[in-house]
């Protein structure tokens, strides 16, 4: 039995594939705040799927009007994926730190969990949670960091969700991170349909 911790999956057939290789549980994760709607309605429609509701760092500048209602349904159970990518910079930098400091900020009121995507941004990342406090349960979602930053998120109590880039050829620092990673902070997730 396995639970893939983070995807994105908007048709029933997607939660039938998974059930027929094994994967018996699934976390949707919401990137948008219309594609948190779509999450939820995924998770209703299938018992052991559960959404969560985030808006991610590339959509930060379409802000989160109406995000803070959905963390209110039965079937989310977290805040995300939300975070930091200084790598593509798809939204401002100020403005991508300003809506994650504001998702921390929910999930800390909320008491969900918060679900982080950070890329190139790993400092920055830890300077919000700093500022805004970190809640209880965080997940670093799609981990490419490597130990120095395992060892980090773990002493801000962190679990660490590893993708399938643990495999890639040149992912030595992350296989390095997973292997220093305690079993009961270490997740797996596909980041389906995008690895």
């Amino acid at each position: 039995m396995w639970t893939d911790s983070h995807c994105h999956i908007d048709d029933a057939a997607v939660v039938e594939e998974a059930r027929a290789a094994g994967v018996t549980r699934l976390v949707n994760v919401g990137t948008d705040v219309e594609g948190s709607r779509q999450a939820i309605a995924v998770a209703r429609a299938h018992p052991d799927v559960w959404a969560t509701a985030g808006v991610h760092p590339h959509d930060a500048k379409d802000g989160l009007d109406g995000l803070r209602d959905l963390l209110n349904d039965d079937v989310v159970v977290a805040v995300g994926e939300c975070g930091l990518d200084y790598h593509y910079d798809h939204s401002p930098r100020p403005v991508q730190r300003d809506v994650f400091a504001q998702q921390v900020q929910m999930a800390l009121d909320a008491d969900l969990p918060l679900v982080i995507h950070t890329r190139d941004a790993w400092d920055d990342t830890f300077a919000v949670l700093d500022d805004v406090g970190r809640p209880s349960r965080i997940v670093m979602h799609c981990f490419t960091g490597g130990p120095a930053e395992a060892e980090r998120s773990l002493a801000y109590g962190a679990a660490l969700s590893f993708s399938g880039i643990v495999t890639f050829k040149n992912a030595d620092d992350v296989r390095a991170a997973a292997a220093l990673c305690p079993d009961d902070r270490l997740l797996v997730e596909t980041d389906s349909p995008f690895l």
